[in-house]
């Protein structure tokens, strides 16, 4: 029988603050990085009029690197954290254990990449640049620099620590503290995982992947699913940026009709698979 729900200011402060310290996490990574370069640039001799100018530059390149910072600092305090809700909710009787099996992996792997695709088409298709002023600058600084760097920190590690802190704790928190039902938690994590991107753009992007994420949390009870899911999404883009395959893709319209059918088939399969899986 579902509990009803109850929202209480220490409920919603314990699932939402891991959100919140990883964005304090990444500002003051970023000081600390701002404050390297400055001081870099005064070694080097920058004259002070220029240093705005340099470190313009060097943050938009930079940002990668801040991400990557970030996440290596935050995960593993978020693991630790992880790890103890999983402790409570077995103690207090409230995990559904269900055994991850390489069929799991290998369908998200498949949907979210397809997801990924699919979300980008969308956006595409509607008039949603002028909306965002932010969303250019941040398209670049991300796409910015060597592919090695960009594929450890967009791939890697900043799926890890999104996941840990969007599905991992704010998710299962919004479930177990606030004892949310699924869709509502499935809702209101990927509305905070949108709001979280910071632009219209990526937020609306972010909103409508993050539903599927929680949805494989909620289905598979493991955590691991979702960050190969979204390390899975981050890597295809990022690859498909560098190899030029999206200029190919939005080249033309047959093109682009063709490689979104492709990407809701395999879609469909995947949910299908991890819906046969969860039931077997």
């Amino acid at each position: 029988m579902e509990m009803k729900s109850r929202v209480t200011i220490g409920g919603l402060w314990k699932s939402l603050y891991p959100v919140l310290l990883y964005m304090a996490i990444q500002f003051i990574v970023g000081i600390f990085y701002s404050i390297g370069l400055s001081v870099y640039a005064a070694y080097r001799g920058t004259d002070f009029a220029d240093l705005s100018d340099y470190m313009m530059d060097r943050i938009a390149v930079g940002t990668v690197i801040i991400v990557l910072l970030a996440a290596l600092v935050t995960i593993p305090i978020y693991w630790w954290l992880y790890c103890r809700d999983i402790q409570w909710k077995l103690k207090a009787g409230l995990e559904d254990y269900f055994p991850l099996t390489e069929w799991l992996l290998l369908w998200s792997v498949l949907g979210c990449g397809a997801l990924a695709l699919l979300g980008n088409g969308l956006i595409s298709l509607l008039p949603l640049a002028k909306w965002s002023e932010s969303y250019e600058e941040v398209s670049d600084a991300l796409y910015t620099g060597s592919i090695w760097l960009r594929m450890v920190s967009i791939g890697i590690f900043g799926p890890v620590v999104e996941e840990l802190s969007m599905r991992g704790l704010m998710y299962q928190r919004f479930r177990s503290e606030l004892r949310l039902r699924p869709a509502a938690a499935v809702f209101w994590s990927a509305l905070v995982f949108g709001i979280f991107h910071g632009n219209v753009i990526q937020g609306i992007y972010a909103f409508l992947i993050g539903l599927y994420f929680a949805w494989l949390m909620e289905r598979t009870q493991q955590i691991l699913v979702p960050i190969v899911g979204h390390m899975s999404a981050n890597l295809l883009v990022v690859l498909l940026e560098e190899t030029n395959a999206m200029e190919w893709i939005y080249g033309s319209m047959q093109n682009f009709l063709l490689s979104m059918l492709f990407c809701a088939i395999v879609f469909g399969c995947s949910v299908q698979g991890i819906r046969n899986a969860r039931t077997v």
